[in-house]
C-alpha cells in the first residue's frame, strides 16, 4: 500500500509539473517581457521629446504670428500717415497756388492802377494850380 501511495504521489507530482510547464510555456519568457517594457519606455521618452519640441515650436510660431500682426499694424499706420501727409501736401499746394494766383492778381492790379489811375492831387498841387490860374 505504501507503494501505491508513493505511485499516486509521483503521478500527482508529474501532473503538477506538466501543468506548471504548460503554464510557463504560455507566459512569454522574462527576456521578451523586459524587451517589451524597454520598448515601451523608449516610446514614452520619444513621445515626451516630441511633445516638448512641439511646445517649443508652438511658442515660436505664436511669437512670429505676434510679430507679423504688429508689422501689419505698423504698415497700416504708415500707409495712413502717408495718405494723410499726401492729402496735406495737396491741400498746401492748392493753397499755395491760390495764394500765388491772388498775389499775381493783386500785383497786376496794383501795376495797372499805378499806370492808368490819375495822379492824386495833394494840397501843394492844388495851391500850385491856383497860382497858375488853372
Amino acid at each position: 500500500e505504501e507503494m501505491r501511495s508513493l505511485q499516486d504521489r509521483v503521478l500527482d507530482v508529474e501532473m503538477n509539473t506538466k501543468a506548471a510547464l504548460e503554464h510557463l510555456e504560455s507566459i512569454p519568457d522574462k527576456n521578451c517581457l523586459m524587451e517589451g517594457f524597454k520598448d515601451l519606455e523608449a516610446s514614452q521618452q520619444q513621445k515626451e521629446a516630441v511633445e516638448e519640441r512641439y511646445a517649443n515650436y508652438k511658442g515660436i510660431v505664436q511669437d512670429l504670428q505676434h510679430q507679423l500682426d504688429e508689422s501689419k499694424h505698423r504698415i497700416q499706420e504708415y500707409r495712413e500717415e502717408t495718405r494723410d501727409a499726401t492729402s496735406r501736401s495737396l491741400r498746401l499746394a492748392v493753397l499755395s497756388s491760390s495764394i500765388k494766383g491772388s498775389n499775381a492778381f493783386l500785383s497786376s492790379m496794383m501795376r495797372s492802377d499805378s499806370i492808368s489811375s490819375p495822379k492824386r492831387l495833394t494840397s501843394s498841387d492844388y495851391n500850385k494850380s491856383k497860382d497858375d490860374g488853372t
